[in-house]
Parts: structure tokens; C-alpha cells; sequence
């Protein structure tokens, strides 16, 4: 985490209104308005990196509007889309024809290299995650058309529920080894909102599977450091049956049970190589990634890389070369 701001260890001539102002605008992408208001005004911005995503979460007390004003968008080159979490207080979000008001726990969406008004007054918290328009793998101007369309898509509340739970667990979730993997399923969650707003019912039929297969994946990837992940569980965390989760699987060209001992074999070897990793027993690592028995994971880890668990940590830890390069696990039959 990096704290940009906090208002708190100013001096008191640097929590005037207009100097607050002119910080924020220059850890933002907008235009900062603060208003005379017996509210003290206060403000605090942390960030993350969640595998090359951005979040923002922004603590604001007082009268403030962000803005960019149409000339302003032109001179931004770098279309992006803001996907913002009203956790405190209640938004007021004006862009690309429409107004709405974001309530505590809504979601809003800003392309914003195009012109929009954020405003709220009073203590007011966001969590916003920033993904650039290119790596979503969509046209800028379908995104555009999408945006303020996503709230009619039948993915909106999944969508939602997913950017929620990231955005307030980032601080836990930036420092996990598949925390890259977390941000790819990410991505791939808020392209399938924005293709569905923009497409028609057909086209939003054929991305449901999709979608849902996503969210299957997204979801095992935070848990998969849990021992009571199962089939039964993840079908419930997703309203569907045991039956329905494994017809998806299939369909989607994989078994669920060996995906996730690859994951968890990735997620291993990734600690392992790691500095706190290099550090007791390879069961202990073994047993955080759901392998209570220690020769299991080393016969299923040398079949996956070619090399033992304390072969790739001692690989790993040489001065004089960067780790070596091992493949993913393919799929196997145990055996």
C-alpha cells in the first residue's frame, strides 16, 4: 500500500480547502472542487497494485466535486475504465448522458478519458479499480456504449459483487502469490459486463456460460489456500449444483479437481521461491496450499516442473542465476 495523501499529517496552511484541492488533482485524473463548508475537510488516498491493476480508496470529508470537463477529455490519450465502490455516503455521478445516484455499496462506471461529474458532500469513502480499455480487449467505442448501460446487464449484480469483495480485501490480496491470476479473472469479469451491456440478448446469452465459468475461477483462485475448498462449496458460492459445476468444467475443457491441485501447485512453487518461502519445512508450504501429505505433493510437484520441492527452492535460491523457468502443471492422471 502506498498512503498518496493523508491530511492528517499536514500542517495546518496545508489543510486550507484550495491547497487540499490542488493535491488531490495531483494524485487524480480529474478536476477538484471544494466548497466553503463548516465541514473541516479531510482527505486520505491509499493505493495498491493488485497485478498490475490499479486501486484507489479515496476518504474525503467535506463539499467536493471531481470533474472533467469535455476539453479536458480530449486531451487524454489514454482511454480507461474506473470502476468505482461507494462505501461511505452517497455519490452523485453525472457521464456519458447519465445521472445516477450511487448509494453505499452501488457501483459506478467512468470511462475517463471522457468528460463526468463525481460529487458528494459530507464524509464520503470510494474504492475505485482502474483498468486501461486495451486490456480489456474491447473497442473504446464499445466500451463507451457500454458503460452507461451496464446496470441493465444481467451480469451487473455478479460483476458487482466480485469488485466489491476485491477492492476491500485488496490489502490481503496484493500480497498473495496468484494475485495475478486474481486480476486476469478480473478482467476478464468486467469485459463480460461491458461486451453483454453493449450486445444484444443473443450475444448475452452466449457469454453467460462464459461468465460463469469466470467467476468459478476467479472465486477458487482467492481460496485456494483453504482447506475446505470442495466441489460442494463452490457450487454453492455460486447458486448452482454440484452437477451443473461440473458440466461447466467440462465444457469448458477442464477437470475441476486437477485444475485446482495445479493452482495449488503453482501457488507453492511461486511461495517457495519466494524469500519467506526459502524458510522451513517444505511441508509447512506444502500444508498451507491444501497437501496434508508431504510425499503427494512431492511426487505430484516433480510430475508438474521436473524437480522436487526443496530441488526447485534450492534452484531458486542460487545468487548467481534467477530462478529457472519451469512449465505449469499439465493436467495428469494421478494415477
Amino acid at each position: 500500500m502506498v498512503t498518496v495523501l493523508d491530511t492528517d499529517r499536514l500542517a495546518p496552511p496545508d489543510r486550507r480547502p484550495a491547497e487540499v484541492a490542488a493535491r488531490l488533482e495531483a494524485a487524480m485524473v480529474s478536476t477538484v472542487r471544494i466548497s466553503s463548508s463548516p465541514l473541516p475537510v479531510r482527505a486520505r488516498l491509499d493505493t495498491w497494485d493488485l497485478g498490475g491493476i490499479s486501486v484507489l480508496r479515496a476518504d474525503l470529508t467535506g463539499e467536493l466535486a471531481f470533474r472533467r470537463s469535455p476539453r479536458q477529455a480530449r486531451e487524454d490519450t489514454v482511454p480507461t475504465v474506473s470502476f468505482t465502490v461507494q462505501e461511505v455516503g452517497e455519490g452523485l455521478h453525472d457521464h456519458l448522458d447519465r445521472r445516477q445516484v450511487v448509494p453505499c455499496g452501488g457501483l459506478a462506471l467512468t470511462e475517463v478519458s471522457t468528460a463526468y461529474d463525481y460529487a458528494w458532500t459530507g464524509r464520503g469513502v470510494c474504492r475505485a479499480l482502474t483498468i486501461p480499455v486495451h486490456r480489456l480487449g474491447l473497442p473504446v467505442d464499445v466500451v463507451r456504449r457500454a458503460v452507461p448501460l451496464a446496470h441493465r446487464s444481467p451480469f451487473h449484480p455478479l460483476v458487482a459483487a466480485h469488485l466489491d469483495q476485491v477492492t476491500r480485501d485488496v490489502a490481503q490480496l496484493a500480497g498473495r502469490p496468484l494475485v495475478d491470476a486474481l486480476a486476469a479473472a478480473t478482467i476478464d469479469l468486467t469485459r463480460t459486463l461491458l461486451a453483454s451491456a453493449a450486445a444484444g440478448d443473443r450475444a448475452r446469452a452466449d457469454v453467460a456460460a462464459e461468465t460463469l465459468l469466470t467467476r468459478v475461477r476467479a472465486y477458487v483462485r482467492r481460496h485456494l489456500d483453504e482447506p475446505g475448498l470442495d466441489a460442494e462449496r463452490i457450487a454453492a458460492a455460486h447458486a448452482i449444483s454440484v452437477r451443473q459445476l461440473y458440466r461447466l468444467c467440462a465444457a469448458g475443457g477442464f477437470s475441476l479437481e486437477q485444475w485446482i491441485i495445479e493452482e495449488r501447485l503453482e501457488g507453492a512453487r511461486a511461495e517457495l521461491a519466494s524469500a519467506p518461502g526459502r524458510q522451513g519445512p517444505v511441508a509447512v508450504v506444502a500444508r498451507r496450499w491444501g497437501f496434508s501429505d508431504p510425499s503427494y505433493f512431492s511426487r505430484r510437484f516433480r510430475r508438474a516442473f521436473g524437480l522436487t520441492p526443496r530441488e526447485w527452492r534450492q534452484a531458486s535460491a542460487a545468487p548467481s542465476a534467477p530462478p529457472p523457468q519451469l512449465p505449469r502443471p499439465r493436467p495428469r492422471d494421478d494415477g
